[in-house]
């Protein structure tokens, strides 16, 4: 008995399943052509992570900076580390965080974690943009600062952080018993849409890895 998942299995199984407010948040950062890629690449993690992996990563590739794809290198250890300057820390670290969850099984539990992490990616090129320092929320840097930037850019923010940020840091009581608040397709979605987010703010700003290489050509 063949019980291989087929192309036509993975879009949809739950693990799949993409919320209306991340589809949309897609579509707003022109990543919409992504969809059934991420369903497959989200069905097949739980029977093929390696390869599942391996196909977000071709996607990544397509987004310029760094991403789960170029955010590490090995050290003489065999252990992994940043290629980021120690300053921008702030800024890639929930990067490294999404690649650690996706090594690990059960994905499903680690989906608002993935989000959350994604997030604090923009969060953190937020500040750096527009040279804030300390805790203030995303929604509260928009409010003081948000009209600096592009109002498409500044719309889509907004979105993502009472969409999704902020439900996937505060929000529990409507989460029904032993479910998900995210989908594994929601929380990779989420990844990319963050990584592109991430790009339109950081990107002329002149960061450079830690051996002086610009992030951004």
């Amino acid at each position: 008995m063949n019980t291989k998942m087929t192309y036509a299995d993975n879009l949809s199984s739950p693990a799949s399943l993409l919320s209306p407010a991340v589809e949309e948040l897609l579509t707003l950062v022109g990543l919409a052509c992504y969809k059934p890629k991420l369903q497959s690449i989200a069905a097949r993690l739980a029977e093929d992570r390696d390869a599942a992996v391996q196909d977000l990563l071709v996607l990544d590739k397509t987004i310029p900076g760094l991403g789960l794809h170029n955010v590490n290198e090995r050290t003489a250890g065999g252990g992994l580390t940043g290629v980021y300057s120690i300053q921008d820390r702030p800024i890639f670290r929930g990067i490294q965080y999404v690649g650690m969850y996706l090594s690990l099984s059960q994905t499903e539990w680690l989906s608002r974690k993935i989000v959350t992490d994604s997030c604090y990616h923009v969060e953190g090129s937020l500040k750096r943009r527009l040279n804030v320092t300390g805790n203030l929320s995303v929604g509260m840097i928009l409010k003081r600062r948000g009209s600096v930037l592009d109002r498409s850019l500044t719309d889509i923010l907004w979105q993502l952080n009472n969409a999704i940020y902020n439900n996937a840091k505060h929000t529990v009581e409507a989460i029904d018993f032993d479910s998900h608040m995210f989908s594994i397709g929601d929380a990779i979605a989420i990844y990319l849409v963050c990584r592109n987010l991430g790009v339109r703010l950081l990107k002329d700003l002149g960061i450079a890895t830690k051996y002086g290489d610009p992030v951004f050509d």
